[in-house]
């Protein structure tokens, strides 16, 4: 608390409190004469704002005006006739026990939906199938940063439609065969007739019969021919080849999807390399949809046009390439037979492919077969299976009542179509668009065992609890505590990490923007998968490991491959496979504000402002909303020809009465950053478009564009008087208050954990879990620990 104890209550300078009776006489002897109809003093008019708690922006301003008054920063300090302490805490009481009742009231309301993320995963976790259906979705409304919060989720009739499609593309996956997948391994290379062309022109054929290719893959094109996955589960992927005329190995992309020419409907996307000079294998284990096909993308490649023949022919090009011999698919591996969902929805019904329409389709790599299942009684079957789907689909045991729609359902769908598979289907697609499904419903109050496991599923696996999760009494502290150790183990934790940092860092913007490439030719997609590899493998490792939140501040490790290590300037480290690595002394990395993923989501694609990154601070990492820019007053446009400075122009802006009392704030925290550029790379002077130094460098074999321009400063000074010359002094000054810090991230994990935001009535339970996480060292897991055993946790 040492410099940033007070730091949020500088920011509301135009704070206001909506008027209680009961506040009446304190706010009429030390407030109006300053913030009445007349004076309104930065903007604030006490005498019109509501009072019954329904507007959200007042009650803002009701806790802001409470975290004045507790600082002793309202009534200013200046004005003569000061209230007495006496007076200060009876308003204060009053005013907090009204704002608690308020919050509470509010809290409670809101019934919280699936976002798409969710919706995926569950309906894949309740089928048995691995069906990619947030495409298909419309993208989920946000709030606090997070995309799980109920007040952002509404739902309208397209989207109630889009439900339905995924849910029927979800339910045809699982029923897409009638009989176990053979395991088969397919082998193939480059040369096919189709490329035959390409052999002695663009590409290279060398003794050993691998094809060397100098460019990315996209023309001519390095999908591998005749090479397509049968059937939908998983595969092995094994890619043959090294690295030809370069000194490093060879990077490539491996793309799976459905190709047309270059254009490609991609699923995955990973990197890998293959040695130099030798021969070497890769394999990956990734899912593939049923007809997929493999794209290698060789990465970093600039070798001769594409659509030009190598002068003086292949064999005689000098520059770097990929020889490629040959890529093997092996699969697929079914791990569970018959899919969930023929165990669920089948019962004694069998599958039966129909003959199609037009029977040469047969046999092609983009023939679909369609079903249909034979059944002795169907009727009959569907009162057997569709209870025990419901249960499992809702989360909850299901009484006869409430299945009797879907029963209704089935028979109006089979007195029609006569097909069991049909009536079926339409049923369960009925079952995953229902409220009992889509919504996660829990009543006011503590949460029962079943609430509560949902929570806690839905929590740190992203999807609906498991067998276990559901039978166990989470609302006993001890098995609670033994439930959420499991799951911090479990695989798909991988999921709350990347959900939870994409949304409290914003990540998932990380491609809002592409960098401009004649300020940044070092970027490329490599580098941009790296970036979200290390803040999401940094945070795991945080979790896994229990170390302190005070490594998001400063940290001696990073999680690095080679190719982020290269753009960080850290040398020793090589693979693509990302590892904990010692920061070396002087690389001015540790902690999540000086990652390149942070730094680029915090930035456009040309260059860095103070400001934005001042409120990423304050926001993701202190917990401190500031308001809004003063309506009417002009942003701080930066000169994009680098003539001047951003820091600049914002001296000028500072000197706006209006603007100055939130730029003091806001603006110190970006300037400790002004050292990490648009990608995040370290930098000393600016880089510019037209205007400075030229520079002698080149990046991939071409000589950079760009010029150097002015110094970068990156000093500041904080309004509490704390000054720091950079990055490194900065953070000095965040470690002084870890304690801000870890209520920061509580708080973020309470929101996302139960889906709505925190608000004042929410306070005493949070300074209760910072409490205890500070005596066992603010740690990571422990504070997950912390939360879920909170009252904020287990209750509505």
């Amino acid at each position: 608390m040492k410099h940033f104890g007070f730091l949020v209550l500088s920011l509301f300078s135009s704070a206001a409190v909506a008027a209680a009776p009961e506040f009446q006489p304190f706010l009429e002897q030390h407030c109006m004469d300053c913030h009445d109809g007349e004076v309104k003093k930065g903007g604030l008019d006490l005498s019109s704002l509501p009072t019954d708690g329904k507007d959200a922006a007042a009650l803002k301003k009701w806790v802001r005006v409470f975290d004045r008054v507790a600082a002793g920063e309202m009534p200013p300090p200046k004005k003569k006739q000061q209230p007495s302490a006496d007076a200060v805490q009876d308003f204060m009481a009053s005013l907090g026990a009204d704002l608690s009742t308020k919050y509470n009231a509010r809290k409670g309301t809101v019934l919280r939906r699936l976002n798409r993320n969710e919706y995926q995963n569950t309906i894949n976790d309740l089928l048995g199938v691995s069906v990619n259906v947030t495409d298909a979705l419309p993208e989920d409304g946000r709030a606090q940063g997070f995309d799980n919060i109920g007040e952002a989720l509404s739902i309208s009739g397209i989207q109630m439609l889009r439900y339905m499609e995924a849910a029927e593309l979800a339910l045809n996956a699982a029923f897409s065969l009638e009989t176990r997948p053979e395991k088969k391994t397919q082998s193939a290379t480059l040369e096919s007739d189709r490329n035959k062309e390409n052999l002695g022109k663009q590409w290279l054929k060398r003794d050993d019969g691998a094809i060397v290719v100098f460019n990315d893959g996209g023309y001519p094109s390095t999908v591998i021919p005749n090479l397509r996955s049968k059937a939908a589960g998983m595969y092995k992927v094994r890619v043959t080849g090294y690295g030809y005329q370069i000194e490093e190995p060879v990077v490539f992309a491996l793309l799976t999807g459905s190709f047309n020419f270059r254009n490609a409907d991609t699923r995955t996307r990973s990197f890998h390399e293959l040695p130099v000079g030798k021969a070497g294998t890769v394999e990956i284990t990734l899912h593939m949809p049923q007809n997929h096909g493999i794209w290698i993308s060789a990465q970093g490649l600039n070798g001769p046009d594409g659509h030009s023949a190598v002068k003086d022919g292949p064999d005689k090009y000098p520059g770097e390439g990929m020889a490629l011999q040959s890529v093997e698919l092996e699969g697929p591996f079914i791990t569970e037979w018959p899919p969930r969902a023929q165990t669920l929805l089948l019962g004694d019904a069998k599958l039966k492919e129909l003959p199609p329409e037009k029977p040469w389709m047969k046999g092609k790599y983009n023939y679909k077969p369609t079903y249909t299942a034979e059944c002795a009684d169907p009727v009959a079957t569907s009162r057997k299976t569709l209870p025990s789907f419901l249960a499992a689909a809702f989360r909850r045991p299901v009484s006869a009542a409430e299945a009797e729609p879907y029963f209704k359902l089935f028979d109006a769908e089979w007195s029609e179509s006569h097909d069991y598979l049909i009536a079926i289907r339409t049923a369960a697609i009925g079952a995953l668009c229902s409220p009992d499904f889509l919504y996660l419903k829990e009543p006011d109050g503590k949460l029962n065992d079943a609430q509560l496991a949902t929570r806690l599923g839905y929590f740190l696996t992203r999807s609906a609890p498991d067998a276990e999760l559901l039978a166990a009494h989470v609302s006993q502290p001890e098995v609670m505590r033994a439930q959420t150790e499991r799951l911090l183990k479990s695989d798909r934790l991988e999921r709350f990490i990347a959900d939870f940092t994409d949304g409290w860092l914003n990540l998932r913007e990380i491609e809002f923007t592409t960098p401009d490439k004649q300020l940044y030719p070092e970027y490329d997609s490599l580098l941009l998968d790296s970036m979200l590899r290390e803040t999401r493998g940094f945070i795991a490792e945080l979790v896994r490991s229990n170390l302190s939140v005070s490594n998001l501040i400063q940290s001696d490790f990073a999680m690095l491959n080679s190719r982020l290590a290269r753009h960080y300037g850290i040398a020793g480290v090589s693979g693509l496979e990302m590892r904990k690595v010692k920061i070396p002394d002087g690389s001015h990395r540790g902690g999540v504000l000086t990652q390149a993923s942070v730094l680029k989501v915090s930035a456009n694609g040309t260059n860095t402002s103070p400001v934005v990154r001042g409120i990423f601070v304050m926001d993701r990492l202190l917990g401190m909303e500031p308001p809004p820019p003063p309506p009417g007053v002009p942003g701080v446009e930066p000169d994009i020809r680098g003539a001047t400075t951003l820091r600049e122009l914002l001296d000028k802006h500072r000197n706006m009465e209006s603007c100055n009392g939130c730029h003091r704030v806001i603006d110190p925290p970006g300037f400790a950053l002004e050292s990490y550029d648009v990608i995040g790379g370290w930098r000393d002077r600016f880089r510019s478009i037209d205007k400075g130094e030229q520079v002698n460098l080149k990046v991939d074999g071409r000589r950079v564009r760009y010029r150097l321009g002015p110094p970068v400063d990156a000093a500041g000074e904080l309004s509490t008087g704390a000054k720091f010359a950079g990055m490194e002094e900065f953070q000095k000054i965040l470690l002084s208050d870890q304690d801000r810090v870890a209520r920061c991230i509580a708080e973020k994990i309470l929101t996302f954990a139960t889906g709505r935001a925190m608000g004042f009535a929410d306070r005493g339970e949070i300074d209760k879990i910072v409490t205890q996480s500070k005596a066992r060292g603010h740690g990571m897991r422990d504070l997950i620990l912390a939360v879920v055993q909170s009252g904020i946790f287990r209750s509505k």
